[in-house]
């Protein structure tokens, strides 16, 4: 029972292009110029760096911090109202499972899960990777048999996430063991 106009959010295109393409593009522009073009930006990454040498320098952390997660909760709002227009239903648990294919496309950018490394680029070459991944599955012909390629895209990205954590901790671990190794 949604208006047309509704709808035409994610059903419709312009120049060839779904709208939904286009709206992804804007804010993907304006979180670039946000993050890496602002003061507000250079702060947010000083808090993820480290939150108490951001506030030895002045910053107002905590207000920062809920002004973070504030802008990520209009940015799933309006995720949310294309993905219910894309559908044309509204249903409480339809992103359930989307969140392992957000993390992994941010940590397949570069983004450090502990905070002040990351950037937009990366996460969308991240977001690139996870959609091939995803249709790359769908048209394999033994996933297309057994009918579960939500299944096998699931569990290749928590591995793939598994990987990417690995290969950007490990090397810090083994530097400290080397560290230890040698004082002892």
């Amino acid at each position: 029972g949604f208006p047309d106009s509704f709808l035409a959010l994610g059903n419709s295109d312009f120049a060839g292009i779904p709208a939904q393409i286009w709206i992804f593009l804007l804010v993907a522009l304006a979180v670039w110029l946000l993050v890496h073009r602002t003061t507000l930006g250079r702060s947010f990454r000083a808090i993820g760096f480290s939150p108490e040498g951001a506030r030895y320098a002045g910053l107002p952390v905590e207000r920062r911090v809920a002004l973070a997660y504030v802008l990520a909760g209009l940015i799933a709002a309006l995720a949310a109202i294309i993905y219910t227009a894309r559908l044309g239903q509204a249903k409480a648990d339809a992103g359930t499972g989307y969140e392992l294919f957000a993390i992994t496309a941010v940590v397949l950018g570069g983004t450090s899960i502990f905070g002040g490394k990351g950037s937009v680029p990366g996460t969308l070459l991240g977001v690139a990777l996870i959609a091939v991944l995803k249709s790359g599955l769908a048209t394999l012909p033994i996933v297309i048999r057994l009918n579960a390629a939500e299944e096998i895209s699931g569990l290749l990205t928590g591995a793939l996430l598994l990987v990417a954590l690995t290969g950007s901790v490990l090397p810090k671990i083994l530097s400290s063991l080397r560290g230890r190794g040698q004082a002892g």
